[in-house]
């Protein structure tokens, strides 16, 4: 892995491949780790650069972040900037894609497609005492002490198939759980995706205005977003096109890295 500074962080990445680059972006549960089973087939005609943001994987953990979703925006537009690519194509998976979709809509002119892997943003969050009565679900059972038995199992349920999940992943996770700093920083980021995600409407009016060609890849059995909120992401993106991947759970690049790596191949070949 390489680093880099970002703002006073240093940001760890994974750097592969050579052509236009493609830059991709984790959610909450992962790190770069995750994008593993498809980069070498994406390698083969792209620069493929995956980073883990701050609070996640190998990259630096700031006390004083406030790990909301325009943070992130904010450190993968400096990371993108740092490296000096002047323009990219980015793919981000579930809170990544929320991220990159913010730094789309504050600098479209950097970006030349985007795909969103069963992304945030589009699956509403409740705004209710039910809601509030979520959050503190997730607080705690980000908070509560699991081995890496228990870790497993539970992250097994992002599959539809759970022999398919990567065990690098699960042992990313357990060396989080294992350090104090990095847990607050999890259990922060999900609260604030959590309440962002609670009034999406100023997000998708936004949405309306975003020229960038955008791809949606959704399993068909992801248990966290409804792979019915595709259609919010239909509706709600002007230039989008929806695919759906059968027989697969959350990850689809990492349950079904060959058919994953296809669909992003095609459309980042596309004008």
């Amino acid at each position: 892995m390489q680093s880099i500074d970002v703002a006073g962080t240093r940001v760890r990445y994974e750097d592969a491949g050579t052509g236009p680059p493609l830059v991709l972006a984790h959610g909450l549960g992962q790190s770069s780790t995750g994008w593993r089973r498809a980069t070498e087939t994406l390698a083969r005609t792209r620069r493929v650069i995956a980073l883990d943001f701050p609070g996640f994987g190998a990259s630096d953990i700031p006390s004083g972040a406030s790990y909301d979703p325009e943070y992130f925006a904010d450190v993968f537009a400096g990371f993108v900037a740092a490296l000096q690519l002047e323009r990219v194509d980015a793919a981000g998976h579930s809170a990544g894609g929320l991220v990159i979709l913010l730094d789309a809509l504050a600098h479209p002119e950097r970006y030349g497609h985007v795909v969103l892997v069963d992304p945030a943003g589009f699956t509403p969050a409740p705004d209710n005492l039910l809601g509030t009565a979520a959050v503190s679900l997730v607080r705690l059972l980000v908070s509560i002490p699991r081995n890496r038995a228990m870790t497993r199992a539970l992250y097994s349920t992002a599959f539809y198939n759970p022999r398919m999940l990567d065990e690098e992943t699960v042992d990313e996770i357990a060396r989080r759980r294992a350090n104090p700093a990095a847990k607050a920083a999890s259990r922060r980021a999900f609260t604030k995706f959590f309440d962002y995600c609670r009034r999406l409407e100023p997000l998708h009016e936004r949405l309306q205005s975003l020229a960038v060609p955008v791809l949606v890849i959704w399993g068909s059995d992801d248990r966290l977003f409804r792979a019915s909120d595709a259609s919010v992401a239909e509706r709600v993106l002007r230039h989008a096109r929806i695919e759906r991947i059968e027989r697969c759970g959350h990850c689809p690049h990492i349950e079904c890295p060959a058919q994953f790596a296809a669909m992003v191949l095609e459309f980042l070949s596309t004008t």
